[in-house]
């Protein structure tokens, strides 16, 4: 999207490594846990994204719940968080709307 964020689809720990190659310094986990079977937990994302020096956040919502609260907290992590990061979703269209949605609401 810019040169301090970028909305992706599902990643998984193990990419982590290679996230923090590519230069990135945070990711954003936007997604539930328990969303889908087999889907990788809050806890082991913080774990690998600890191992390789990545700072990690969880804000999860869903499309139904997407508040204003939500879009402040959206903000907060993004002035907050050292930059590039990785925000990701299940598709990336959740991740797509809060972050316009933040836009619209001129908080970034």
């Amino acid at each position: 999207m810019t040169d301090e964020i970028t909305i992706y689809k599902q990643i998984y720990p193990s990419q982590c490594r290679k996230i923090a190659e590519l230069g990135y310094r945070s990711v954003l986990n936007i997604r539930p846990d328990a969303e889908v079977a087999k889907q990788p937990s809050s806890g082991e994302f913080a774990t690998a994204t600890e191992q390789v020096d990545l700072t990690y956040r969880h804000l999860p919502f869903d499309d139904e719940r997407l508040s204003m609260m939500t879009v402040e907290q959206f903000a907060t992590c993004y002035h907050t968080m050292p930059k590039p990061i990785l925000m990701f979703c299940g598709t990336g269209a959740r991740a797509k709307l809060l972050y316009q949605s933040a836009l619209m609401q001129d908080l970034l």
